[in-house]
């Protein structure tokens, strides 16, 4: 976990955490959605991690999105997606 946290500090580094099976087709704002739960899963302290229901809650979500490539707009649900909830001890 030590390793991935410094790339979470710059926005220059995130394009070097998609699959490269994407070739770039991916909303950027997803990506950071997504990166944003993923930084949080890597937290030092575990009660300051996410719930892995809300996790999984979170990515089936940004998943469920519609992206257009022509537009790289993105069109899914307009449920609003929530943020993981941290474990409690």
């Amino acid at each position: 976990m030590k390793s991935a946290r410094p790339l979470f500090k710059d926005r220059r580094n995130f394009a070097q955490m998609v699959d490269p099976l994407l070739q770039g087709q991916y909303p950027v704002r997803g990506l950071y959605q997504a990166l944003d739960v993923a930084a949080m899963c890597v937290q030092e302290q575990p009660n300051m991690r996410p719930l892995t229901a809300d996790v999984v809650t979170v990515l089936t979500y940004l998943a469920s999105q519609k992206y257009d490539p022509e537009t790289r707009s993105v069109q899914g649900p307009q449920t609003s997606s929530s943020t993981p909830r941290m474990r409690r001890e």
